[in-house]
């Protein structure tokens, strides 16, 4: 049994276990240890009792700050704190900017801006920071210098550099006149008092003053307002405007070094975040899609060409940024994204395409997803896994890989690919999967079982019931329809991703460690086909 989340619960449910036990009490110390049994579960019961109402209001009040799919909601400024039309301006700026997503502890339901989300990188973990009006936790007491050189220099008021997981390299193509208004909308908002939490960062990367070697190398060069161009029209400008600077798309789509400096070469050509590829949105990436079909990805969620609905990290921009802006915006953005032309990525293999080929190919661009399950990716070698797939045929295959399908993008993210090479990569996954052969180098695994609804019930009863039985902790109820048909709406890969990596308030595997990934995906499927208002999910 895991024990998560609820520790009064957990415990008082092992003590009823402990009682259904058939136990032979032969002793004075089996007796002891019994009665001392009962009588924590008689305290942990009564404590639980009297904790529950404040416990619940308190995650009540939590979750007033988000709406039913678990987004974050914008707080309601005071447009009579100063200039309205000034507030109002820096409110549609900041929406474009997305600022919330990383300054509100989404995962643990913080409130908007107040900062607390812990962000993993290579080097360390850092944790965003509390920008709401608050004069002694935030940054109340800014003046809008202050305000100007933090977001054009990464610069704090102390004079001490901010690490570029603050994108700030971005920021400062930003006018100071859209600063100043973006400034007037924070200071417009409630102010709340929580401090911030310290940085987990080691040796050497915690001395900021090294900051300055990367500042000489990768931002001093490329630093300044950006320049409207003559020779481009109004809405290009614009779009250019506001996705290199507010809109910071490079700091997904764009690949990094080593010292977590994007390659510039290689401006918008695809990276991966947190397990999803974010796909190369250059002229090149978008061939054969309108400023139509990409303003349709923003709007709808719906992916280029038909492939599936829109996840991960891009879901919430769409949802906490992209909705707001206007349809000029949207396609400014769009006619701008298919004008960049970058160096793309090299192919992974040149000459006759061969199954080896095809396994270094899967090497350099489909391992990221195919070894760890990422985005709902079958693994590498897992029979059990590809067994549906393999029955679509090949071609369905070679089909969905080479335009993509859900949350693989067109390819699997390397677009110079010839067809011929992707489908030598799609025949090394599908041969894995077989067994493999002397072609492939790959030894057959040892199959997996095939997972049925009542083993994802036998995982949901282990370890999904504690939260999901009665709703806790934000986690939609076992049968609640209206609970789960957003979620759902949202595609089973979608939901299978979050489950195994974590997402929100839930942690990685449901809390269950001990379970593989097939098992996570069949109490998904469960807790799914339990709460769904149509289909059948035990086919997934």
């Amino acid at each position: 049994m895991e024990l998560y989340y609820c520790p009064y619960k957990s415990l008082k449910i092992i003590i009823q276990l402990g009682l259904r036990m058939k136990l032979q009490i032969n002793s004075h110390f089996s007796k002891k240890s019994l009665s001392a049994i009962l009588c924590a579960g008689l305290l942990i019961t009564a404590a639980e009792s009297s904790m529950a109402q404040p416990a619940g209001k308190a995650q009540a009040q939590a979750m007033q700050n988000y709406d039913a799919n678990g987004y974050p909601i914008y707080p309601t400024p005071d447009y009579s704190s100063g200039d309205r039309k000034l507030i109002e301006k820096g409110e549609y700026l900041t929406k474009a900017g997305d600022c919330m997503a990383c300054h509100t502890d989404t995962k643990n339901h913080g409130k908007p801006f107040a900062g607390g989300l812990g962000i993993k990188t290579p080097f360390g973990t850092f944790y965003s920071p509390n920008i709401t009006p608050d004069k002694a936790t935030g940054i109340g007491n800014w003046s809008d210098e202050d305000f100007i050189r933090a977001m054009h220099d990464g610069k704090a008021p102390d004079g001490s550099n901010y690490y570029p997981v603050f994108p700030y390299p971005d920021f400062n193509k930003i006018s100071k006149q859209d600063l100043l208004a973006i400034k007037a909308y924070i200071f417009s908002l409630a102010p709340i008092h929580q401090e911030n939490r310290k940085n987990d960062v080691p040796f050497p990367f915690s001395w900021r003053f090294l900051q300055y070697g990367w500042k000489i190398l990768f931002f001093y060069p490329h630093k300044g307002q950006y320049e409207f161009d003559a020779n481009k029209p109004a809405d290009v400008n614009r779009g250019a405007y506001l996705v290199q600077g507010l809109g910071h798309c490079g700091m997904c789509h764009t690949p990094i070094n080593i010292l977590g400096a994007p390659k510039r070469s290689y401006y918008l050509t695809g990276n991966m975040v947190e397990g999803y590829y974010a796909p190369n949105i250059t002229k090149k990436g978008l061939k054969n899609a309108t400023a139509e079909d990409t303003v349709r990805v923003f709007t709808h969620d719906e992916l280029l060409h038909g492939r599936g609905k829109v996840g991960g990290p891009m879901a919430e921009v769409n949802h906490d940024s992209l909705q707001y802006l206007s349809g000029e915006d949207l396609h400014a953005i769009a006619n701008y994204l298919l004008t960049v032309q970058s160096k793309q990525p090299e192919m992974a293999a040149s000459g006759k395409v061969t199954p080896a080929e095809g396994k270094k190919i899967y090497a350099k661009y489909c391992a990221a997803c195919h070894t760890t399950g990422s985005a709902g990716a079958p693994v590498l070698g897992d029979a059990a896994g590809w067994d549906p797939l393999i029955k679509l045929g090949i071609d369905k295959l070679h089909n969905n890989a080479i335009n993509g399908i859900n949350s693989m993008p067109p390819k699997g993210g390397c677009p110079t690919c010839s067809d011929n090479q992707i489908k030598a990569a799609v025949d090394y996954l599908v041969e894995a999967a077989k067994g493999g052969g002397s072609s492939t180098g790959f030894n057959k695994p040892k199959p997996m079982p095939k997972l049925t609804l009542a083993d994802g019930q036998k995982v949901y009863e282990k370890a999904c019931y504690v939260c999901h039985n009665n709703g806790d902790l934000g986690a939609p109820k076992l049968g609640d329809q209206a609970a789960w048909a957003p979620r759902i709406s949202k595609n089973m890969d979608v939901l299978f991703t979050h489950a195994i990596e974590g997402y929100k308030g839930m942690p990685e595997m449901g809390a269950c460690y001990n379970c593989n990934q097939a098992e996570v995906m069949a109490a998904v499927k469960y807790m799914a086909q339990e709460s769904k208002t149509d289909g059948d999910y035990s086919l997934w």
